[in-house]
């Protein structure tokens, strides 16, 4: 039968013991600089920050708000249940856009609405080119929702002098437009 001697190793291991206890206590108690706790330069107060879970619920009553509002105006404007405003062409809810003086004018036929116009300065995707415009818009009062403005800029070779949104209108007979003129290579 084979004896281990025990004690040997109980003593190693009070003796590391004793070393970590050592080493923790002096940690513990060693003396902090406490400047290193506080900020070098002066920073100006912290946004107060809205914990994650109220933050969804103030985004969600938002987006339902919001989809509220365009549910209103497309119901009041005819519009398919289905339209939504295109914030990439800066679109909202009350700020919508039509593609043409005879699509503003069926929504005109539809509401009625008062309409204005002004010269505004367009530019190209590219940023090469600007141009002057005329841009008509149709302000409707939609219940619930405020003033709700749709806007086309006119255009001429499309016609429409005769349609009922720019009868009274001072639209030009022929407005021209700076657009740029592709080179072609002889």
């Amino acid at each position: 039968m084979t004896t281990i001697d025990l004690t040997a190793s109980r003593s190693s291991d009070a003796g590391r013991a004793a070393a970590i206890v050592a080493a923790g206590t002096a940690v513990l108690l060693a003396p902090i600089d406490p400047q290193f706790l506080r900020p070098t330069e002066a920073t100006a107060p912290a946004t107060p920050r809205v914990p994650n879970f109220t933050a969804l619920l103030l985004a969600h009553a938002h987006a339902h708000a919001e989809a509220d509002r365009v549910a209103k105006v497309n119901k009041a404007l005819g519009f398919s249940t289905h339209s939504i405003p295109s914030p990439f062409l800066g679109e909202t809810a009350t700020s919508l856009t039509m593609w043409s003086q005879h699509e503003l004018n069926t929504v005109y036929e539809r509401v009625g609405g008062a309409i204005t116009t002004r010269t505004v300065q367009r530019t190209s995707h590219s940023g090469e080119s600007t141009w002057d415009a005329i841009e008509i818009t149709l302000t409707v009062q939609v219940p619930g929702v405020g003033p709700v403005k749709v806007s086309t800029d006119w255009d001429e070779e499309s016609g429409g002098h005769d349609l009922p949104l720019v009868r009274g209108l001072a639209l030009p007979e022929a407005m021209s437009k700076t657009m740029p003129v592709a080179q072609v290579a002889a």
